[in-house]
């Protein structure tokens, strides 16, 4: 009898532990896409600090055209920062921008992002963010 109530309790359990699996293997799928642009260096996730009144300079290296999203996220979703201007590899800019940044990059070569406070708002912020790089998939 014991062993049935084992074993009827096991089989109730069981359809969870196959979802909480698949939602994982799945996050993991998606951190996994590949990706032809990537932070100088590698990776396509860059731990930042900011100190208020000054702009960070991050470069992107593009080995390839591709699309991607660029995101920055703080411990506070109200943080003023923000990707200020997107420097391309002829020299160009274009900006400014948010949070976040949906970007076909057409050219092979270095771009550089520049972050920093959205100084019409005025809210100050120092602490840390982070960048990371977004694969569209099509």
């Amino acid at each position: 009898m014991n062993l049935l109530a084992i074993f009827v309790f096991g089989a109730c359990q069981s359809p969870q532990r196959p979802s909480q699996q698949n939602a994982n293997e799945s996050k993991q799928k998606v951190q996994e896409i590949p990706s032809n642009i990537t932070f100088f260096g590698g990776g396509r996730l860059k731990k930042m600090n900011m100190v208020s009144g000054k702009t960070d300079t991050i470069f992107i290296s593009v080995h390839q055209t591709d699309s991607v999203l660029i995101k920055l996220r703080t411990p506070n979703d109200t943080a003023n920062v923000r990707i200020s201007q997107l420097f391309l590899p002829d020299g160009s800019a274009d900006g400014p921008f948010g949070q976040q940044l949906t970007y076909r990059f057409k050219d092979i070569g270095q771009y550089h992002i520049t972050v920093n406070e959205n100084r019409m708002i005025g809210n100050h912020y120092s602490g840390p963010y982070e960048v990371q790089i977004v694969p569209i998939v099509q």
